[in-house]
């Protein structure tokens, strides 16, 4: 499978892998807000066939200097993951309707629910 071998400082955090249907992530932030900074790491992805978020890396506080490299490697195997995430389909169902709801407020919209039920 397609891995990502990620190392900061020559130093290896860990290999992930999602296997054949999903979607892997490396990603450095820089999220600044007035005269503060939050400079980090996150190493994750999606397995799509089990519908699971996954995480190797979680908010890994990087410093300027720091050197992050992730090189793209085939392997039979990964590191397991330190968070696996099932995202429940009845909540996440809630999450989309209060979304729409507040994208309905904020853009003036009035949403009329339709009933399900037959007269």
């Amino acid at each position: 499978m397609r891995a990502f071998e990620v190392s900061i400082n020559r130093k290896r955090l860990c290999l992930a892998g999602i296997g054949d249907d999903g979607v892997l992530s490396a990603i450095v932030n820089w999220v600044t807000r007035e005269a503060s900074g939050n400079l980090f790491l996150e190493v994750g992805g999606l397995i799509s066939p089990a519908d699971e978020h996954v995480a190797w890396v979680s908010h890994k506080r990087l410093r300027v200097g720091d050197r992050v490299e992730v090189r793209i490697v085939e392997a039979r195997s990964v590191d397991k993951p330190k968070m696996r995430r099932r995202m429940d389909p009845a909540q996440r169902v809630r999450d989309q309707k209060r979304y729409v709801r507040r994208m309905a407020k904020q853009l003036g919209w009035r949403i009329e629910a339709r009933s399900t039920k037959s007269v």
